[in-house]
């Protein structure tokens, strides 16, 4: 390739505008201050400022820019190489263009007053005509070892933007032979797709648009054919999404609605770190796999057999809803295993169910509150939730409490810990901490509420033996020879159910109840 160099001009700071699809950054912002601030929170422009201030600025190195167009101005330049330095020198001249760190930056230009004064506010930069010729310099000097190296996701972004309609990914190929093109190229589609899909969950929409998720971890999960097929994608041999045309935003727009759930599912598991790169469940080799494949694919194949709606179904954990249908008996129950009439015949079941419920007699059926082998969740409305607690209650209404007392116990502490927690997210005090911690919230909020005062008072009490109570849940999570029994579950979940039912209700994004 012939050496063609760039020319070299001084411009105004003023004139030099931040890249809006700047490598550093995983998702394009929509303006320079978004841009700024995403630079200031990720890429520690508040080192690279104390670094001017006690070295100097050196322009041995110059920022590459290129001309910006006509509708940003005739006179400003894009700078596609150096955005860091140039966010420092710009925040150190007028701190307010971000005032989220004004405050850091006046006390550090207060500290090198005399530097500051000396600082420049003309740069000479490198004027590349356009992104395409500044690329391969650019490039240059992430990819090797003279510069702070770009991440897998910057790196991804790069090789991606240089695809166009007269560029192909073959062409990107034989420009850098050493690159694993095929896979920076599928990463970055895969994060343009993220951004693009409508989660049901909005935390998750930040989780994508950030760098706290990694294209690196993440494909260990859609790179297996399995796994893409269920959150609706599937690739070619260069990374791109098929059909061949098809872009991550329409791609994105096409999911069923039983992608999006396996989708949430799963980028889930990798925020709380139940999947990683050494996940079992993400290696073929390991029969876990398999399993979690099946899993997920229950929560696509589960909607479509139920009677009622997608969101409903899931709502309710894919299951028909009976519970609240005093009279009905519940799908699949487990009579008490100390009863012999749960080997009888189903006529002798029969007779047996109406003797239960005739006048006068002492026995409780099958779906009486104090015999009914699992929780009746009828009424709580957790379709607001986060993801992950969604699984919680959908896991909580399928627990046999006669067979797996403890591990239903254990669930209904988790649950109501992560629900105080989902509910106070967003407040003046952050909920975070244990359930005896976040407690203090809900007794701040509802303690005056006497509709509440008996579910409070019950999971405030000190004593340990009240089944319910903080110190119970503590002590069956710690203790060594804690045991409870079925009867001790559902007297907890009757001091419980009263304040999960408020806390649901008023949930960021929960339309109010009708009075």
């Amino acid at each position: 390739m012939a050496y063609k160099p760039l020319p070299i001009k001084e411009v105004e700071l003023d004139c030099l505008l931040l890249d809006l699809e700047n490598y550093r950054i995983p998702t394009r912002r929509e303006n320079q201050e978004s841009a700024l601030k995403y630079l200031f929170a990720s890429e520690d422009v508040i080192g690279a400022m104390r670094s001017i201030l006690t070295n100097g600025y050196f322009d041995n190195e110059v920022p590459i820019v290129m001309p910006a167009s006509e509708s940003e101005g005739n006179q400003a330049y894009i700078v596609l190489e150096g955005n860091r330095r140039v966010s420092a020198l710009k925040a150190l001249r007028n701190p307010m263009i971000i005032p989220g760190h004004a405050k850091e930056i006046q006390s550090l230009a207060k500290r090198y007053a005399v530097e500051v004064q000396g600082l420049p506010t003309r740069i000479r930069v490198l004027v590349a005509p356009d992104r395409a010729t500044a690329a391969p310099h650019v490039a240059r000097l992430h990819t090797g070892v003279s510069k702070k190296r770009w991440s897998l996701d910057q790196q991804a972004t790069f090789y991606y933007s240089l695809l166009d309609e007269e560029t192909s990914v073959d062409a990107v190929k034989a420009q850098y032979p050493d690159v694993k093109v095929a896979r920076f190229i599928q990463m970055a589609v895969m994060r343009r797709f993220l951004n693009a899909v409508r989660f049901k969950d909005p935390s998750l929409r930040g989780y994508v648009a950030g760098d706290e998720l990694k294209m690196s971890s993440f494909e260990y999960a859609y790179k297996k054919a399995d796994i893409a097929k269920l959150i609706g994608v599937e690739f070619d041999s260069n990374g791109l999404f098929l059909p061949i045309g098809a872009t991550p935003e329409r791609t994105a727009e096409k999911l069923t609605e039983s992608n999006i759930v396996v989708l949430e599912r799963i980028l889930s598991d990798f925020r709380s770190g139940r999947l990683n790169t050494r996940s079992p469940e993400l290696k073929v080799s390991d029969e876990r796999y398999y399993s979690f494949v099946l899993e997920l694919k229950a929560l696509i194949e589960s909607p479509v057999s139920a009677p009622k709606s997608s969101e409903t179904a899931i709502r309710e954990g894919c299951a028909r809803n009976t519970e609240s249908k005093a009279n009905e008996p519940e799908d699949a129950v487990k009579m008490d295993d100390s009863s012999s009439s749960r080997f009888a015949s189903n006529d002798d079941d029969k007779d047996s169910r109406q003797n239960n419920s005739s006048v006068g007699s002492n026995r409780r059926g099958p779906n009486h509150p104090k015999t009914k082998d699992k929780l009746d969740l009828s009424g709580l409305d957790y379709s607001n939730a986060p993801v992950g607690l969604k699984y919680r209650y959908m896991e909580l209404r399928k627990v046999s409490i006669s067979d797996l007392p403890i591990a239903a116990a254990v669930l209904l502490r988790t649950v109501l810990e992560t629900t105080i927690k989902a509910r106070f997210e967003n407040g003046d005090e952050s909920a975070k901490g244990e359930l005896s911690q976040v407690f203090g919230l809900v007794k701040s909020a509802y303690g005056k509420d006497k509709a509440l005062m008996s579910s409070i008072n019950g999971i405030g009490s000190g004593n340990a033996q009240k089944a319910g109570s903080i110190k119970w849940f503590n002590w069956l999570s710690h203790g060594l020879d804690a045991t409870v029994q079925a009867d001790d579950v559902r007297q907890a979940w009757m001091v419980v159910n009263p304040l999960l039912r408020r806390l649901l209700q008023s949930l960021p994004g929960t339309p109010p109840t009708k009075s």
